[in-house]
């Protein structure tokens, strides 16, 4: 190859190149809101709880800062019997099965355990408000409109 066709070959696929050098924009909120819907709904039946009911159907963006939007989803269960190590056990599936890292657990007064997964945009918070309900809350990072 010449040096002139080695020239345009190069200046050719300079603009191919330069558009895959930009940062991945992430989700979208509608995106994350279903990847955030569809986390819990498999936990919540991976973790065999009875009576669950959604508490938040989610579905819809919600306005956070300027120009952006988020997404939320929540259940309840009520059960009988021991809840000991529920929490644990439902912080071991989040982090095993997608990847969730702990961002605040629990401490002795309060059950309530977030956890958040960076790359889909999502936190979920567990929480046992009283000693046989546990609730499953979560929401997407605000996400700023694109121009």
């Amino acid at each position: 190859m010449t040096p002139v066709r080695r020239c345009l070959v190069a200046a050719a696929a300079l603009p191919v190149l330069a558009g895959c050098g930009g940062t991945d924009p992430g989700p979208t909120p509608a995106q994350a809101g279903e990847t955030l819907r569809s986390h819990i709904n498999q936990l919540m039946k991976d973790t065999g709880l009875p009576n669950v009911a959604v508490t938040d159907p989610g579905g819809r963006d919600l306005d956070c800062g300027e120009n952006g939007t988020k997404r939320t989803y929540g259940v309840r269960s009520t059960f009988r019997g021991e809840d000991a190590g529920l929490i644990d056990e439902m912080t071991g599936r989040l982090t095993q099965r997608w990847g969730y890292k702990v961002d605040a657990v629990f401490a002795p007064e309060s059950y309530r355990t977030v956890l958040k997964l960076v790359p889909s945009r999502t936190t979920v918070t567990l929480d046992m408000p009283t000693k046989h309900e546990i609730t499953v809350a979560g929401e997407t990072d605000c996400v700023q409109s694109q121009p």
